[in-house]
């Protein structure tokens, strides 16, 4: 079982594909739209535990309520729901008429998510439609799927059809065990983050929709953490991974890296702006570094992630800070 400790919610200044910052508004995202998107949501019996309040079809309301409606290509979204079985709830269309479908969602059976994959795929690929590079599903779920089998089946299916797959997990103690569902994720090109509340989940759709929904969307030079989720990576010898954070003066920050493959990782932190290296950590016997910095003023930072092992292999990294930062994703003018 790959196990992640759990942090605390924050936000942070997204770069390239964020235009502004507020109070209120914590990323605008700019796309062409012509997006195909599948948002895909749990809506097994154990939601009623992790997710009282619902926050999953909030988000997933939000993530729909972000796409582009006008212009001459708009985006599309299809809504699937699941459980121990899964039904398309909003077939593919315009996003402005797909909020009402979240509202049907209930918290009742198992976790089939590879269904909710499958038909997401199936909707999003309806008359042989172009899916490369334009194509996203993000996952919503607390749980570890029935079959790993034909979940990672229907990954691979979607790597091969240019799709973009992201999850959020919603769980306090672990993630799913499998590494191959993992790599599975990863290689779609999409995020696999995990997190301890509900309240992390708009987090996590504003960290997914910086990433890229799709292939074709803009991406930020590197990647982008956010304290409240754990986010995993693939590293190999051939390059180091890297994550970008704005600090404010005076927020004192704990990096972790664990290493979730047998490989010794190497994590350094930098402040861009003071040009400086804060820190250089090897994992230890446990296979985990931590860095603890407090930035005297506002400070763009980097942490990498490098090996020297050719195989690439899985970690995790999070970042916990003593500031409690909130942020909403906005929605661009349409």
């Amino acid at each position: 079982m790959v196990s992640f400790k759990a942090v605390v919610a924050s936000s942070l200044l997204f770069a390239a594909t964020v235009i502004a910052q507020d109070p209120n508004c914590g990323a605008t995202v700019v796309s062409n739209g012509g997006r195909r998107i599948g948002i895909v949501v749990d809506s097994s019996g154990s939601m009623t535990t992790t997710d009282p309040k619902n926050l999953r079809i909030t988000a997933g309301k939000s993530l729909a309520a972000s796409l582009v409606t006008s212009g001459s290509s708009p985006d599309q979204v299809t809504v699937v729901d699941f459980d121990s079985s899964a039904a398309i709830i909003y077939p593919l269309g315009s996003p402005a008429g797909a909020g009402p479908s979240f509202d049907k969602i209930d918290s009742s059976g198992g976790t089939a998510i590879y269904s909710g994959v499958k038909l997401a795929i199936d909707e999003l690929t309806k008359g042989n439609a172009a899916t490369a590079g334009i194509a996203g599903i993000v996952v919503l779920t607390d749980g570890e799927d029935s079959s790993t089998k034909l979940l990672t089946d229907q990954l691979a299916r979607a790597q091969s059809l240019g799709i973009r797959v992201s999850f959020g997990f919603l769980s306090p103690d672990s993630s799913p065990s499998s590494a191959a569902v993992l790599s599975a994720i990863l290689a779609t090109g999409g995020v696999f983050s995990t997190f301890q509340d509900s309240q992390a989940l708009q987090t996590f759709i504003s960290a997914v929709v910086t990433h890229g929904l799709t292939g074709s969307d803009n991406a930020a030079s590197g990647s982008v953490l956010l304290p409240g989720l754990t986010i995993v990576g693939n590293v190999s010898s051939a390059a180091a991974v890297t994550y970008s954070y704005s600090a404010i003066a005076g927020e004192s920050l704990n990096f972790t890296v664990k290493a979730l493959s047998k490989q010794s990782l190497s994590v350094k932190v930098a402040d861009k702006t003071a040009s400086k290296d804060v820190q250089t950590q090897a994992t230890d016997a446990k296979g985990t570094a931590g860095i603890l910095y407090t930035p005297a003023g506002a400070a763009t930072l980097e942490l990498s992630v490098s090996t020297t092992n050719a195989t690439a292999g899985l970690f995790s990294v999070s970042l916990v800070s003593s500031v409690n930062r909130t942020f909403n994703l906005c929605t661009p003018n349409k």
